[in-house]
């Protein structure tokens, strides 16, 4: 039986350690905190285990937060560049869709007028058709963004409410000096 010893006492709790020449880790009888043992030269010091994996814990979550706000970001950035590119092309179909409609609708014009009746008039209702054909398309094109500008508006707040957790936390974890 060893019967070298030193009497600490428990950084948990307080209550009186004996550690022995043979112990590298051990657990509290009091509180149950994990403990190892370091020696250097001729003192021991007493490590809490607890305290370690608490810090890691700590860390991921923190790194977890960061991550996800990030991941937020990103996507909010994503929507709202797809919705630029759906207003540039509704745009261009627009400029493009109603100038040949316009176009078709003048030519049918004049080949009426000039006595092609059936080229004119087929000429006309290709005209009507090509720009009803772009006002339905830009309602879907708006209905689209509208529902991309909902979605950009949950992230934003998804985004706040992640950064005032992230903030909170920084606050919380950091080490006062009193």
């Amino acid at each position: 039986m060893i019967t070298h010893f030193v009497s600490l006492n428990c950084a948990n709790c307080g209550g009186a350690l004996e550690i022995y020449d043979d112990m590298e880790k051990f657990a509290c009888g009091y509180c149950g905190n994990e403990i190892a043992v370091q020696r250097r030269g001729g003192t021991v010091v007493l490590h809490d285990l607890a305290e370690d994996s608490r810090k890691d814990r700590i860390d991921t979550q923190k790194a977890a937060e960061l991550l996800d706000l990030i991941r937020l970001k990103e996507e909010a950035q994503g929507l709202s560049r797809r919705r630029e590119g759906m207003q540039t092309e509704k745009t261009n179909w627009q400029k493009w869709g109603y100038s040949i409609g316009s176009a078709l609708l003048l030519v049918g014009f004049f080949a009426v007028r000039s006595g092609g009746f059936v080229k004119g008039l087929s000429m006309l209702m290709a005209g009507i058709l090509t720009i009803n054909f772009i006002r339905r398309k830009d309602k879907a094109t708006i209905a689209d963004v509208r529902e991309l500008d909902l979605k950009i508006d949950l992230l934003n707040g998804r985004i706040q409410d992640r950064e005032k957790l992230v903030n909170s936390s920084r606050e919380r974890l950091a080490p006062r000096w009193d």
